[in-house]
Formats: structure tokens, sequence, C-alpha cells
């Protein structure tokens, strides 16, 4: 059941800055069943894309108060999606469908208030635009980066240049999710021996 308050309308840039792992489409690849009518395999299509709605169609995201065709992702330039339950809590993660969208308008607007309380994780186009690349970059409070930055790319604080620092890496898999974090057991710490 869909909890969707709004149509996609021509709207289709989860259909290409997405993963879909059933059909083998990375990251920012246009996938090959978009049409002018919007998915050409709609009854059909893989279960990853049935049940992903984007921030906007669920009608979430205010600016000012107000939601309109401005917030859509194809007319802001960011498609929100949102994480209710991560080892960070809420996780909004904001993939930028036209390069540097979210440092402006309606986007900027909205990273800046959600990073407020949040964890927002940016996805933007790898380099030179090259399908299947993306560069990843956190921002939030300041201790919900760091973590997140260690779970993601498991490097130390003092190995990394920032924590906001942005990384290359491939993708392979649609909707990739922050998992929780498990640090290794460590073995009980052994009081120091008695002396008498």
């Amino acid at each position: 059941m869909s909890d969707s308050i709004r149509e996609c309308g021509s709207c289709s840039a989860c259909c290409t800055v997405i993963g879909v792992h059933e059909i083998d489409k990375g990251m920012y690849e246009t996938c090959e069943h978009v049409c002018e009518a919007g998915c050409g395999i709609y009854a059909e299509r893989p279960g990853s894309c049935q049940t992903f709605e984007c921030q906007w169609l669920r009608g979430a995201l205010e600016v000012d108060g107000a939601i309109d065709i401005e917030m859509r992702p194809d007319a802001c330039g960011v498609m929100f999606d949102y994480q209710p339950e991560t080892a960070f809590g809420e996780v909004y993660t904001a993939w930028e469908v036209e390069p540097g969208a979210s440092a402006s308008g309606h986007a900027r607007s909205i990273i800046k208030g959600l990073e407020e309380r949040f964890l927002v994780m940016i996805v933007t186009r790898g380099p030179d635009g090259e399908k299947g690349l993306c560069e990843r970059r956190f921002v939030g409070p300041p201790h919900l980066v760091t973590q997140a930055a260690d779970v993601m790319w498991g490097r130390p604080a003092e190995q990394r240049p920032s924590a906001r620092a942005s990384l290359t890496r491939a993708a392979s898999s649609s909707h990739e999710r922050l998992r929780p974090h498990h640090p290794p057991e460590r073995s009980p710490r052994r009081p120091p021996p008695h002396r008498a």
C-alpha cells in the first residue's frame, strides 16, 4: 500500500539517480525502461522500485510551510529519501539530480533545516559524470557526521582528512542504506593484578 499523497507526473529522477540491483542498474545511470510515459515496465517493475517513494511524493519536506511543484525532484534538482531507523537515528539522503543543486535554492534551504537535527548524506554524481560512480558526504550534528564517516569508510578519524570529506565510491546496489554499526567485541578489561 502506498503512502503517497502526490503523483510523480513527469518526474523520473529516481529512475536515474538510485541503483536497482534487480536489473543491474547502477547509481546515476538512466534506467533502460524509462520512456515518455514514465516506466515502460511499471506493472512488473522490480520490488525496490515498487516500494521506493521520495519525500516529495510522500508529502514531506516543507520550505516556509509550503510544499509545491517547485520541490519535486526534477524541479528543485534534489531527490530526498528518509531512513527512520539507523545507528544514527533518523537519516535523510539528498540525491543530486542536477549537479550542484544541493548547494542552492529550495534544496539548500531544506538541507540546512535538516542538518540542524539530523544526519544528511548528500549524494552527487561521480567525477566527470561517470556512470555508476557517486560521491557521498555527510552534514549534520558533528558527532553524527564523524560516526557516519567512520562506519561508511571504516577509517579512524585521525586517518581522514575531514569528517565532511567526500569519497568517490563505486555503487552496486539499490537504495543503499546506512547499516547499524556494531563495533568489534572487546575482551573484558582485566583488573591489574592485586599485590599484597
